[in-house]
């Protein structure tokens, strides 16, 4: 039996030595397509969870094998996989720098069961029930949520399903229902959510209308939470200015029933101020230089 463990724990090293090395290689080669957009904060914490979950698991399984420390120091590397997620939520400019201690704070709050154990309970099982609990499920499904409405609903399904099997032990209705074994699992899931993220990261943009291109590319990118916020934003100027456009999930339309939803066919004027405050909202969030790059691809 000795033997056994031993090599189950030696495969299981092995397994989440490669995940770790191959996410954390695709978030770094994603990061780089995120110059000049807030999104390298939430690719940052995605590259320190991938990272923690993975290096923590080695070790456990390398040399810790079931001490009194071991399972909260296991939920503290696993709530790690909210931070991508709050990052996000904070990702427009100017705050987005100062977001980050936010995020850190709130990974914080959520890690005082594993202290409390740690000191107070001599290593047992962290208490994460009640308020703590119904927390971390309200968390993953705001990240569902933000992602299903869009083309990486994929990697948002994977990603959820990752974090409830890693946090099995600690969500409501899953308690004590696992073992170990959904850990492996789940960040394989994890991992796999990355992969789709960048596989799904290009789209052909060409033949489109400039500005629907830009809009969908930010709507995938940012996720459902700001993309209705900027377009309530757009709506409510065009009620002001009195615009013949509103923007719609699908991208920009026409009010009245007759005319393109393109913003060519519209009157000089309206488009000089339509594209204006669009591009004063997607700055907050993107570079000007990330928007001229989308322009063009959309003229090839």
């Amino acid at each position: 039996m000795v033997p056994l463990a031993a090599a189950s724990a030696a495969l299981q090293v092995i397994a989440f030595a490669a995940l770790t090395l191959l996410g954390c290689a695709l978030l770094l080669a994603g990061c780089r397509h995120l110059t000049g957009t807030t999104l390298i904060g939430p690719c940052g914490w995605a590259i320190v969870a991938t990272c923690v979950i993975g290096v923590t698991e080695i070790l456990l399984h390398a040399f810790a094998h079931q001490t009194a420390w071991t399972e909260p120091v296991r939920f503290a590397a696993s709530t790690t996989c909210f931070c991508p997620l709050m990052s996000l939520l904070g990702a427009k400019r100017p705050q987005d720098k100062a977001w980050h201690f936010v995020v850190l704070s709130l990974w914080a709050i959520l890690v005082l069961p594993a202290a409390e154990s740690l000191v107070l309970r001599h290593g047992q099982m962290p208490d994460v029930r009640g308020a703590r609990s119904w927390f971390m499920l309200a968390l993953i499904a705001v990240g569902l949520l933000n992602a299903l409405p869009t083309r990486f609903w994929l990697a948002g399904i994977l990603a959820c399903t990752g974090q409830i099997l890693m946090l099995s032990n600690y969500l409501p209705f899953l308690r004590d229902r696992f073992d170990l074994g959904p850990i492996l699992i789940g960040f394989a899931l994890w991992v796999s959510a990355v992969l789709v993220l960048v596989l799904r990261s290009r789209r052909d943009i060409r033949d489109r209308d400039p500005f629907d291109a830009i809009w969908l590319d930010f709507r995938d990118s940012f996720g459902a939470l700001w993309a209705l916020r900027v377009a309530e934003r757009i709506n409510a100027a065009s009620a002001v200015g009195d615009w013949p456009i509103g923007l719609a999930w699908k991208g920009f339309f026409r009010k009245a029933e007759e005319g393109e939803d393109s913003l060519d066919e519209l009157p000089h004027d309206v488009q000089q101020a339509v594209r204006q405050s669009f591009d004063n909202l997607l700055r907050r969030f993107v570079s000007e230089d990330w928007i001229t790059a989308r322009l063009d691809k959309s003229l090839d």
